[in-house]
């Protein structure tokens, strides 16, 4: 099925989360970008294989979390994609400007490796058939 998404800057991070992702649905497609400027390139690009569901980091450089999010739900194809913000980030006035720009979820990045996959498969779960 339609791949998915983890958008974030940190290498490290991208690393962690595909970890958990390998451990927790080895067989699900994930794919990883280090900017939301890659990110919305190739979805504008092949609108044919939309992602079944992005995360989003929101500190990021060229183009924030805030404004890939923004820039996904103000183009007609690309709104309807399901986006979690992931992110350091525990701040509700992030979390309120996150949800009012569409975002269908908010998760502070857990320092636990554990703590992280019970995050992801909580969410995931929802978006697999």
């Amino acid at each position: 099925f339609s791949p998915l998404v983890c958008v974030d800057d940190d290498a490290d991070d991208r690393m962690l989360f595909q970890h958990a992702i390998e451990e927790l649905f080895p067989n699900l497609d994930l794919r990883l970008y280090e900017s939301g400027v890659e990110l919305i390139e190739r979805l504008k690009s092949d609108i044919s294989n939309l992602p079944r569901l992005v995360f989003i980091d929101l500190n990021m450089p060229v183009k924030n979390g805030f404004e890939c999010l923004d820039e996904l739900k103000r183009n007609r194809t690309l709104k309807c994609i399901p986006v979690a913000v992931y992110s350091t980030s525990s701040s509700p006035d992030d979390k309120r400007r996150s949800m009012h720009l569409g975002a269908t979820h908010f998760i502070t990045k857990s320092n636990s490796f554990s703590e992280m996959k019970e995050q992801l498969a909580e969410i995931i779960k929802n978006y697999l058939d």
